[in-house]
């Protein structure tokens, strides 16, 4: 138990750090966009080079597949979610721009959806994912490439959605009690994968890894990559690849 929450503040904390400094300590919003890009290339890399193999070690191709499906269409379902009211209100927009001739303005609402979006993803690659380490925990062989990749993108995500949301209007505690919130979640998981998911059988925990993979790839390619490629062009896709080697040495 002391052990899963020394684990648990270790992937947790980042979660924190990463919201604090983006609420605070704003930067060019380019070099934001890189940053979180970059978390989202060390994330491709630990799905592709430890999550995917050790899913399908655990549950077998087809569930593994059936996860990565799952996951993703979990995060779809929670961003349109999210993002619903956005897009009506900017529709609502856009249209009395065109009824008196003025401009609709929905970049303040477009940052704030993409923020919430990562935040979104953070928590639900992160449930599954902390639990899969719980278990290993329990079994005396904690996944440590995954848990660098985690801490890694934790901190560098949280960082790359907090400054959107605070740029949106939002108050500087806003992202900070999101992440915090986030962080509690990931640390009852990384327990529970620990005490009660303990001895849970591979298919499980194979299909958890699953799930938190395609939630993974969903997020990189819905809130991460578009963004990144607006406002930063060419060099996302370097910032990417450069998180996907580092992805694949922690592997």
């Amino acid at each position: 138990m002391v052990e899963a929450l020394v684990w648990g503040s270790a992937v947790s904390g980042p979660l924190l750090i990463g919201a604090v400094a983006g609420a605070l300590l704003p930067m060019w919003e380019r070099v934001a966009t890189t940053l979180a890009v970059f978390g989202g290339g060390v994330l491709l890399g630990a799905l592709a080079f430890d999550l995917v193999p050790e899913a399908e070690r655990h549950a077998g191709a087809w569930l593994t597949a059936g996860g990565l499906v799952a996951g993703t269409l979990a995060f779809l379902a929670g961003d349109w979610l999210l993002t619903r009211e956005k897009n009506r209100e900017e529709l609502r927009r856009a249209m009395q721009a065109g009824t008196y001739g003025g401009r609709a303005e929905g970049g303040k609402s477009e940052e704030a959806g993409r923020g919430k979006s990562i935040a979104l993803g953070v928590f639900m690659d992160g449930v599954p994912e902390t639990a899969a380490l719980g278990i290993t925990i329990a079994e005396g062989a904690i996944a440590v490439p995954l848990l660098a990749g985690v801490v890694v993108s934790n901190l560098v995500e949280s960082y790359g959605a907090s400054e959107p949301i605070v740029n949106a209007g939002y108050s500087r505690r806003y992202p900070i009690v999101l992440f915090a919130g986030i962080g509690v979640a990931l640390m009852v998981a990384i327990v529970v994968g620990a005490t009660l998911l303990a001895g849970a059988s591979d298919r499980l925990i194979g299909t958890a890894e699953a799930i938190a993979g395609g939630a993974i790839f969903a997020t990189v390619l819905v809130a991460l990559v578009p963004h990144a490629f607006a406002e930063v062009s060419r060099w996302a896709a370097v910032s990417a690849v450069l998180g996907l080697v580092l992805g694949y040495v922690l592997s």
